[in-house]
């Protein structure tokens, strides 16, 4: 896994093909346990603030009422570009919360987005679920070193996203602006109130939405949508 520290506390991450299979069939998740690797990340003083951070968030259904309270907690915070990396890793630690596929989406997109720094990874093969939401309001340059979930991008105004799996649902979802790549599969609903932008697909496409104002939209290489 790039840029993944190697010191300290061991995290069990799946590896990618069993991964694939438990995502497809959620049914059969406990059969991961079979083939796993371990990551092992950085316990230091900065990660346990994240982490103590995360605690603070209680997260119910209102997306942008809960993230901006995601975000006014990390403006309290001090961190680089890699200590959000160590925290994509070591939230695999709270992945049985409720709601924790989105909370860990839009928790991370609030850390990106404070950050000063521009560049990105995030680590999500060792989810049992994809994270939905990742990138949202994004204006920096983010790689998913994995799937993703639901709304990759969504209300992104600029920067880059690059999922390096699969997608789910309504990328790009009321995307204003920047340019999200998918080198695997992606869901229903691609572009789903685009207003502007590129989304480029490399892998199978569930759907292309109907609700889209404006923005590119490439499979495999070809221009399939130009508003």
């Amino acid at each position: 896994m790039a840029g993944a520290n190697v010191k300290g506390r061991g995290i069990v991450v799946p590896d990618a093909p069993v991964l694939a299979m438990a995502n497809r069939f959620q049914i059969h998740a406990p059969e991961t346990e079979k083939a796993v690797r371990k990551v092992e990340v950085v316990e230091d003083e900065t990660l346990e603030k994240m982490k103590k951070a995360w605690k603070k968030c209680n997260y119910n259904y209102d997306w942008s009422k809960y993230y901006s309270k995601m975000l006014e907690i990390a403006k309290r915070l001090r961190y680089s570009a890699k200590d959000v990396e160590n925290f994509s890793l070591a939230l695999v630690e709270f992945q049985g919360e409720k709601r924790f596929s989105e909370k860990a989406g839009l928790f991370l997109s609030a850390l990106i987005n404070n950050s000063k720094d521009t560049v990105f990874v995030i680590h999500t093969a060792h989810f049992a679920e994809s994270i939905n939401h990742i990138g949202y309001l994004n204006t920096k340059n983010i790689t998913v070193e994995g799937n993703a979930g639901d709304y990759v991008g969504g209300l992104m105004t600029s920067g880059t996203i690059t999922v390096e799996g699969d997608a789910g649902k309504k990328i790009g979802w009321l995307m204003k602006r920047g340019i999200i790549t998918v080198k695997g599969d992606a869901g229903e609903c691609v572009g789903s109130g685009m207003k502007d932008g590129k989304i480029y697909v490399n892998g199978e496409i569930g759907g292309i939405s109907d609700e889209i104002s404006h923005g590119k939209i490439y499979h495999k290489g070809e221009l399939i949508v130009d508003m």
